[in-house]
């Protein structure tokens, strides 16, 4: 007769085979080493957040604004020739591009203008004021500046830049231990983007009109000679509205405003997660011994029952 009980017994697997009752009985006799380390590890954590300055957040609201108007001249004006018209109108709104909000984003956290706003308002002397000498108003004892260290600092530790996709809207911001310092950083940030671009967009006028003059002076007929007016009248228009305009590129919607709380982790946050992170780190060492232990003793075992079976052959 036939057993069926025996096909139900399922065949010893890896997983059954393996016994937590060491590492809970290790975790038992060890629980006051583990909350030892884990109360050194907050009392530290502690000691560190009491220790370190507050950090202040500053951040200002922005706007890209769209510049298409080139100052009421229409480059479509069909006195010209075809060939003309389609010219003129990409030499007029050159200064546009369908992603030019990414491009103005793009520019805004580029290295070259970030470290045109370090240069400009000396923001090293308060990255390493160790080596400044108010007095003076220079470095001390020949101190040589390392401007990539300050600009890496300051991208990943000061400047921060948020773009909501949704309603375009760019947030700047400004971490330092200065509230005031965060402040001025962030509006002045803006500030001189827009005087930045301002400067570039007026070079290129002044690149193109000279052009235009040297061409008018080798230009003999008469609807060339018009449709480059046309042109020259163009580029003094966005001249002039670069020159109007004191928010040329970017439009504050919320300037930023003097911080009054730190956005650092509390000293009680820090002593918190750092007696969960010493809690955590002493059983995971605690288990790591337990199961270099037990795979020394299983090596052992094979070992000797390899000898074993060599010898009884």
């Amino acid at each position: 007769m036939i057993n069926h009980s025996e096909h139900l017994v399922a065949p010893p697997t890896a997983a059954l085979e393996i016994d937590l009752w060491p590492y809970v009985a290790a975790l038992l006799e060890s629980w006051r080493l583990v909350l030892m380390a884990g109360v050194l590890a907050g009392a530290l954590a502690y000691v560190a957040g009491q220790m370190a300055s507050p950090l202040y957040e500053s951040s200002a609201r922005i706007s890209v604004v769209d510049i298409e108007d080139p100052g009421g001249v229409s480059p479509d004006d069909r006195r010209a020739p075809e060939v003309l018209t389609l010219v003129e109108h990409g030499f007029i709104m050159g200064t546009t591009r369908d992603n030019y909000d990414q491009v103005m984003l793009a520019r805004l956290r580029s290295r070259q203008f970030a470290q045109l706003f370090l240069d400009t308002f000396n923001i090293y002397k308060h990255m390493f004021p160790e080596h400044w000498d108010n007095v003076q108003d220079d470095w001390k004892n020949g101190f040589e500046l390392d401007r990539g260290l300050a600009f890496t600092i300051f991208r990943d530790s000061v400047r921060l830049i948020e773009h909501d996709e949704e309603t375009d809207i760019i947030t700047v911001k400004m971490q330092w231990p200065d509230a005031l310092l965060a402040k001025e950083w962030v509006n002045n940030y803006i500030v001189l983007f827009n005087d930045y671009m301002r400067k570039k967009t007026l070079g290129d006028v002044e690149k193109k009109q000279s052009f235009l003059i040297e061409e008018l002076k080798k230009s003999e007929l008469v609807d060339i000679e018009r449709s480059i007016y046309r042109l020259i009248e163009a580029q003094t228009a966005i001249a002039m509205l670069a020159h109007a305009r004191e928010e040329y590129v970017l439009e504050v919607i919320d300037p930023g405003a003097l911080p009054y709380a730190s956005v650092s982790m509390s000293p009680r946050k820090r002593a918190l997660l750092g007696f969960m992170t010493g809690l955590l780190l002493s059983v995971f060492f605690l288990f790591c011994k337990i199961l270099l232990i037990r795979l020394l003793a299983r090596f052992r075992q094979h070992q000797e029952t390899y000898q074993v079976d060599i010898y009884e052959k």
